[in-house]
């Protein structure tokens, strides 16, 4: 006697061994137990916990290593009519392929949709942060809806990107965001590559970008993203090369601007970096952003005595951002001023409450004046709380010159890029 499951042919029999169509499945052990789960609980969900205490018998159970036994199960089943299905933020259940198409969303699902991506596009704490909680919301609300699954994934790989959340914790939501949606939906792919880029899992990031390109060569986003991507596997030379065609795409885009200086800086091209920079500025007035990134790329490529009165102006405000800090240490450091530079640094890190992956951007000013041990110790504690955002600061023109050099700079680039950093 076998107990069928409402969903599919599979089936357990008297002696709990999996079965289709009355052969017996032969599977690993993990993939044997999840599938069993599956099958029992169907057409309910699996939480991970449940997967954790009996599929893994209670050892730990990594979110990377349950994504894999699903994906191979996945496999089993999909010849079958059979799919699992994430549950966002639940866990996975057995669904027929053949069930109703969920019905579309909203016209206030799509209203909250498009106001999220207008945040995002601000790259605020605050605005990032709303654009976060609204998508949660939103995917908790209508699960079937792929493209909020997909914008979520954005928000935490940008929000990490700038520092703004803990990595691990923001990837395994992004990665679990994503997990079970149709391939060709736009932007997937892309997104899931920025994820593990904050990951540094380069690997599976640039298999991710290139079925991105296969299916969207001459899109901004995924061009945007692999460009990152390239910066971080240091190829700038290739992410110049993207970047200017996702510049002719979108001319007035703030964060492609922005990033394309960054790129000419760590490509040689210092001189075409400043005009990039002092060109954003002139086509984005008044904005505090662009007008400190102008000045830090000034500093790095050519400083000049008068960038010290610029850089002090902007610290000035009744509310002063702490990356102005960052940028008007900075400043001061490559004029050599290294008592004011010192003064800001130690004020910000003794004083208030910075994180280790905001502290790290005081890594250069302190590498400018030659405190290259205190500069490494200060990546260190961000690398070791694995900031993603550490990707792009050790690839900085600013530790370029060092970090190599430097036997606690050689381990930072071994932990965040592997063997091929040291080569």
């Amino acid at each position: 006697m076998s107990r069928q499951t409402p969903t599919t042919a599979l089936a357990l029999d008297d002696a709990g061994l999996l079965q289709a169509d009355g052969t017996a499945l032969k599977l690993p052990p993990k993939e044997r137990a999840v599938l069993r789960l599956l099958l029992a609980r169907a057409p309910g969900v699996v939480r991970k916990d449940e997967f954790a205490a009996q599929a893994w018998a209670g050892r730990e159970m990594s979110d990377e290593s349950l994504a894999r036994c699903i994906s191979r199960v996945r496999q089993l089943l999909q010849p079958r009519g059979v799919q699992v299905e994430a549950v966002y933020g639940l866990g996975y259940r057995l669904v027929d392929q053949a069930a109703p198409v969920p019905a579309a969303p909203s016209a206030q699902a799509l209203d909250s949709h498009a106001h999220a991506r207008q945040l995002m596009q601000q790259r605020t704490p605050a605005a990032m942060g709303l654009a976060i909680e609204l998508l949660r919301d939103l995917v908790r609300e209508s699960p079937s809806f792929g493209p909020a699954r997909v914008a979520l994934g954005d928000a935490l790989a940008i929000a990490v990107g700038w520092g703004h959340l803990a990595t691990p914790a923001a990837v395994a939501e992004g990665l679990a965001a994503l997990d079970g949606l149709d391939a060709g939906l736009p932007g997937l792919h892309a997104v899931r590559g920025a994820l593990l880029d904050m990951a540094w899992r380069f690997d599976e990031a640039r298999r991710s970008f290139e079925l991105a390109l296969a299916a969207d060569p001459d899109g901004t986003d995924t061009l945007l993203g692999f460009a990152r991507h390239l910066l971080y596997t240091d190829d700038a030379a290739g992410a110049v090369a993207r970047l200017r065609r996702v510049r002719e795409l979108a001319p007035h885009a703030l964060h492609v601007r922005m990033t394309l200086t960054r790129a000419l800086v760590q490509g040689g091209h210092g001189a075409e970096a400043v005009a990039e920079a002092q060109a954003t500025v002139r086509d984005n007035p008044g904005q505090l952003l662009t007008l400190a990134f102008s000045l830090a790329i000034q500093s790095m490529v050519a400083p000049q005595p008068e960038l010290e009165a610029a850089a002090l102006r902007l610290t000035q405000g009744l509310d002063t951002p702490p990356f102005v800090w960052t940028v008007a240490s900075f400043v001061l450091s490559r004029l050599g001023r290294r008592e004011a530079t010192l003064d800001i640094v130690d004020t910000a890190l003794l004083c208030s409450r910075t994180t280790a992956g905001e502290a790290a951007l005081y890594a250069a000013p302190l590498a400018a004046l030659g405190e290259h041990d205190r500069a490494a110790a200060l990546l260190r504690a961000a690398v070791d709380e694995r900031c993603g955002m550490m990707a792009m600061v050790l690839r900085d023109p600013a530790h370029a010159h060092w970090l190599p050099q430097h036997p606690a700079g050689r381990a930072l680039l071994h932990d965040v890029f592997g063997e091929a950093s040291l080569a």
